[in-house]
């Protein structure tokens, strides 16, 4: 039976005679070895008490009965009072003072001339006066307000030089010059060649001998449903009530008969393989006469589209499904906002249109449904074409009427193709790693409570050649709902799933949850519905007979160019925020902590909407700051502050580069609360006891669950925040397209990255970029799939 631990006036009277080591002091008391740590507990809690003191040779002896506390804030008191005015370099004061705790490196004040080559800076906080370091040229214009940087003057003892911080400078370069050095260093493609030019130019609006042998669907009513200013329109539907139920039709623009299989413009279109995206700008994939004009449908212009038509029951069940070539002359072309002024007024079209999509949601949902929500963002620019303004995006429920026929559509492609054989191009999506899910587990304990899975269920291997895993979709539905609302918990979860991408076998998609999905609604915008175009158009030998290009190889280079493409988009929206950002260095921020890694720690504003990057040693103060990657925090060593994802700080802005689109910060305060963790003075040991114990067993379930997945430690963040950063999937999935700049997205980027991090020279998250840019789920940035 274990011996009770000795009373502290038991062990005051012991070293009242001579100081003691504690293994001799424990000797002393009669103490086994197993409580030894709680013999040792004791000791230090008498020694932070003051009835202990413990000298440099680590014996124990009596204290003076003033607490560690106490002690520090009379050093510091002291210290105070001694240098009031201390302008000493940090390496010339003692290493036990403490800095001021909203001191950052880099301040601001205001330049004045005071020789001909000779500058003084005035700091704005306090009216203190720094000369300037001499240079050949000026640096910067009387009465500029800049950001400096102080160090020791090499003459003078106790003095410093002010040096312009360049980096914090908002360069002077135009917007123009911004934008052509983004194009430049993103390598996007300026322009189509002479050939590819005159070809297009021969290409005529389309007439009676292009429609031959074509279904006409003129007399039909057909609805094309664009974001305000788009410029291309690649599809539409039209909505029939039969005696079955439905006939619905989905109307593309047929891009495949304009662009020959093969040709110059078919090579250039698979080399670019998407639109690419801009905030103030787009680099098509067609040129422009054919994806604005000739091939795009517009109102009461008759046009070549390759029609999927679907019969419905009254469920709206697919009873059966035909795609052929077609003629389609638009009836009404209106926006999504318009939409809903329709539905208010009763028009019995776009009634027609919102009852059959809520049928098909409802079935899409009857074997579960993955909903992310999130925020999309956008540009405003003003008169002269410069950033203005990131805004967050609008959806309303006209995106998803859209989003529900192009999912369906996409899933009859999908069927249609393995049916007749083809080479299709499917859209995959591969189940979450169990590693992965098992580090979200570590990190985020609380999303797995009351789960309907057991994680110890996870890892059994798949069955057959599908992706879809009835077990992880129904723990991903559990996350998502107790995530709902908390858009970093989203984010993060969005990490720990895979993906999607382009394969010429239909494994399934898992996000989803079908088995059989591809793309066939946007031509104009994305190669792989141009391929899938062809394969439905060929018949009899066409079908056997030897492709222009390798489907393997198109899969890969499409799959490489989109994750290119997305990064590029993130850039951009990034380039705009630091180029509105640029007339605030040195303001106050409030702002939120959305991502912390080894090299600094990752913070959002609301007003401008940016993020940027703390480095440690830019938090205020001279605390030495580590990441802990455990825990996913960072904590000072000496004040044992911390931070995490979620925290409330207030920052200041250091510096910006619109060409990188990078932003620095500066944590100059905590506003979030400090969770206790540690026994603190005054404490019961009961309560901390209690404490413990509960995170010992948290910690041992853990591990548990670890060791029956085959994991015998806890998972690695082994993940590059920067480059596999996760994009954002819209509920509802609207879409934003106009014409240079516009969006016009259907995918389904259900985006987690697990390749393996290499530490070094990693980037920092693009977390704000991916808020940006969106998921291009969804006909625009997010949503249609």
């Amino acid at each position: 039976m274990a011996q009770h631990l000795p009373s502290e006036d038991q062990i005051i009277a012991i070293l009242r005679d001579e100081p003691m080591v504690g293994s001799r002091l424990r000797s002393a008391l009669g103490l086994p070895k197993k409580q030894k740590m709680a013999f040792k507990q004791l000791l230090a809690d008498m020694v932070d008490r003051g009835l202990l003191k413990r000298t440099s040779h680590k014996e124990y002896q009596l204290g003076d009965g003033e607490s560690v506390e106490e002690k520090r804030e009379k050093r510091v008191k002291k210290i105070a009072e001694q240098y009031p005015e201390d302008n000493r370099r940090l390496g010339a004061r003692s290493r036990r003072q403490t800095g001021k705790e909203n001191e950052t490196r880099v301040k601001r004040g205001i330049l004045h001339q005071t020789g001909e080559e000779e500058w003084e800076v005035h700091e704005l906080e306090t009216g203190k006066v720094y000369e300037m370091c001499h240079r050949r040229q000026a640096p910067g214009k009387e009465g500029e307000t800049i950001s400096f940087t102080l160090y020791p003057h090499p003459k003078l003892k106790h003095s410093y030089l002010a040096k312009v911080d360049r980096t914090a400078e908002a360069m002077n370069i135009s917007w123009d010059e911004v934008k052509t050095k983004f194009m430049e260093d993103a390598n996007l493609p300026k322009d189509f060649s002479p050939a590819i030019k005159k070809y297009v130019d021969s290409v005529k609006e389309p007439c009676g001998k292009d429609f031959k042998g074509r279904v006409d669907y003129r007399q039909l009513t057909i609805l094309c449903i664009d974001p305000d200013g788009a410029m291309d329109h690649d599809d539409a539907i039209s909505v029939e009530r039969t005696a079955k139920g439905y006939r619905l039709g989905v109307h593309i623009a047929d891009v495949s008969y304009y662009v020959p299989e093969g040709s110059e413009l078919d090579e250039e279109a698979l080399e670019r393989s998407y639109t690419q995206y801009l905030p103030w700008t787009a680099v098509p994939m067609l040129p422009d006469k054919l994806s604005s004009n000739v091939c795009s449908l517009h109102q009461g212009v008759d046009r070549c589209a390759f029609t999927c038509m679907m019969e419905l029951d009254k469920h709206a069940n697919v009873l059966s499904w035909d795609f052929h070539r077609s003629i389609v002359k638009i009836t009404k072309s209106i926006t999504y906002e318009q939409a809903m002024e329709m539905m208010k007024n009763g028009d019995d079209d776009i009634k027609a249109l919102a009852e059959v999509t809520a049928l098909l949601k409802q079935n899409r949902t009857k074997d579960g449904l993955l909903e992310f929500q999130s925020t999309e963002f956008g540009c405003k620019f003003n008169e002269k074409g410069e950033p203005e303004k990131i805004y967050p995006r609008v959806t309303d429920e006209s995106n998803s009427w859209v989003e529900e026929c192009m999912l369906i559509a996409n899933n009859c492609c999908a069927k249609e193709l393995k049916k007749r054989k083809l080479q299709g191009i499917y859209r995959i999506h591969e189940a979450p790693d169990t590693k992965d899910i098992m580090e979200l587990y570590y990190m985020y304990p609380d999303l797995f409570k009351d789960s309907p899975v057991m994680l110890r269920d996870l890892g059994k291997p798949r069955s057959g050649d599908t992706n879809l895993n009835p077990t992880a979709f129904k723990l991903y539905e559990h996350l998502v709902k107790r995530a709902q609302g908390d858009e970093t918990l989203t984010n993060r979860i969005l990490r720990s799933m895979q993906k999607a991408h382009y394969d010429s076998n239909s494994f399934g998609h898992f996000a989803l949850n079908w088995q059989d999905y591809a793309h066939f609604t946007s031509p104009i915008r994305r190669y792989a519905d141009l391929w899938c175009h062809r394969e439905l158009a060929r018949k009899g030998k066409e079908i056997t007979a030897e492709r222009k290009n390798s489907v393997i190889e198109v899969c890969d280079l499409i799959s490489a160019n989109e994750v290119k493409n997305q990064k590029i988009e993130r850039i951009a929206i990034k380039v705009c925020s630091c180029w509105i950002l640029k007339s605030h260095i040195g303001d106050d921020f409030e702002a939120t902590v959305t991502g912390i890694e080894e090299w600094g720690i990752y913070v959002s504003i609301a007003d401008p909407i940016a993020e940027g990057l703390v480095r440690f040693r830019d938090i205020a103060g001279d605390d030495f700051y580590v990441f802990n990657p455990d825990q996913g925090l960072a904590f000072g060593k000496k004040s044992g502050r911390t931070f995490r994802r979620g925290d409330k700080v207030l920052v200041r802005l250091l510096r910006v580069d619109p060409l990188r689109g990078q932003a620095d910060f500066s944590i100059i305060e905590k506003l979030s609360s400090e969770p206790k963790k540690r026994r603190r003075q005054g404490e019961s040991r009961d309560d901390y006891n209690d404490y413990r114990n509960r995170d010992v067993h948290e910690r041992a379930d853990r591990a548990a669950a670890a060791e029956a997945l085959g994991y015998v430690s806890q998972p690695d963040d082994d993940r590059d925040f920067d480059d596999d950063a996760p994009e954002y999937i819209s509920a509802r999935g609207h879409r934003n397209r106009g014409g240079r700049g516009a969006r016009n997205r259907d995918d389904d980027n259900f985006h987690v990255a697990s390749k393996p991090r290499k530490t070094k020279g990693a980037k920092g998250p693009k977390a704000f970029g991916e808020k940006l840019a969106g998921k291009r789920g969804g006909r625009g940035r997010s949503g249609r799939r």
